[in-house]
């Protein structure tokens, strides 16, 4: 039996090689035996000696202010406004299709491959050119919610790694935010300290198996499990269990979110710093909740008192675009163009009956 197990396992990784080439498109089928190779041996594939090299989402997602300087800082036009937007792919469709909409809206975007509300709020607060920006916008993405117990967009993406850092926010004592911030914080250094796997390497491993709940070393490292593509389908279904497992504490498909959660306590501070911040730089703070498939309307549950009590502008995707509709999805789970623009015209209402869009 164990002549035939390798035999068919040798077969598989032949049929179905995983290409070694960067811009070689797999196959489904080439895909579907790979997904159960370790993050370290996935991003290894990605990461080549320069960022220029690798693949091009090692760049995306950190927080690097001199990555930025290229992005608008001023209107396009002396009459337009200024509207920065910080969090994921959700945040940056429906902002670009705002921007279509009105002509006299310039964007200013930062973001991160499934940004949690960590990462976009530490973008916000890093984003000193960000402060000429008329209105503010930070997106919140039910599903990356979750990703908060992380510094890294790597565990919670186990199929799908994006190697970003972001820093992991706890409360003290006093009920303020204190950030632990990671040892890996830009592209060019995630690429040099990964090829050298040396001392600093390891404190970032070492950060994520203290602050990332879905960080698995069974999951993370590479190991000869990688050249067995058996052993790699064993591991996938590992990975998915510990999945589950990090939700634990937070959410519920049944029951949603968890009010008492720290994360929860933690994202509302994370606002209403955001708000504060906003309104001491003379800017017009919008909160964006956006609800991703088959999360209805459990983040505007748990928030909606706190956003009520901050008295600023906010909206929920959940109200426009049904997520329990799959017609409003695409295949990869993001938004119809039509979803898009439906909650961007909300948003251009609500811009339009502000003071900031009347100066």
């Amino acid at each position: 039996m164990l002549f035939w197990l390798t035999l068919v396992d040798i077969c598989i990784n032949w049929l179905f090689a995983y290409p070694d080439v960067l811009d070689q498109y797999p196959s489904s089928l080439d895909r579907y035996f790979d997904y159960g190779r370790s993050i370290e041996g996935k991003v290894s594939r990605m990461v080549n000696n320069t960022v220029d090299s690798s693949d091009p989402i090692i760049a995306a997602g950190w927080i690097d202010p001199q990555s930025w300087r290229s992005l608008p800082s001023v209107p396009k036009d002396d009459n337009d406004l200024l509207l920065a937007y910080y969090g994921m792919s959700f945040a940056e469709d429906i902002s670009l299709a705002l921007g279509e909409l009105d002509d006299d809206i310039t964007l200013r975007g930062i973001g991160g491959p499934s940004a949690p509300p960590n990462h976009s709020y530490a973008a916000y607060m890093a984003d000193e050119a960000g402060r000429n920006a008329d209105v503010a916008l930070i997106g919140v993405l039910t599903s990356s919610v979750k990703r908060m117990r992380s510094l890294s967009g790597m565990s919670w993406s186990y199929e799908h790694p994006a190697p970003y850092s972001y820093p992991y926010y706890q409360l003290n004592s006093s009920g303020n935010l204190v950030a632990v911030e990671p040892v890996i914080s830009s592209a060019s250094e995630f690429v040099s300290e990964f090829n050298r796997k040396g001392p600093q390497w390891q404190r970032f491993l070492a950060q994520m198996t203290q602050y990332d709940v879905a960080f698995d070393a069974v999951v993370f490292n590479e190991s000869w499990v990688d050249n067995s593509a058996l052993l790699r389908l064993i591991r996938r279904g590992w990975a998915n269990r510990v999945r589950q497992r990090s939700d634990y504490g937070l959410y519920d498909a049944v029951t949603g979110f968890n009010a008492e959660a720290v994360e929860i306590k933690t994202l509302k501070v994370m606002l209403s710093d955001f708000v504060a911040t906003a309104r001491d730089n003379d800017q017009l703070p919008i909160i964006l909740l956006i609800s991703d498939s088959g999360y209805g309307d459990s983040l505007y549950k748990v928030l909606s008192p706190h956003l009520q009590s901050l008295d600023t502008l906010s909206l929920s995707t959940h109200e426009l675009v049904p997520s329990d509709n799959p017609a409003n999805f695409i295949d990869d789970g993001h938004f119809i163009p039509a979803a898009n623009y439906k909650v961007a015209t909300a948003l251009q209402e609500m811009i339009a009956d502000t003071d900031v869009a009347n100066e």
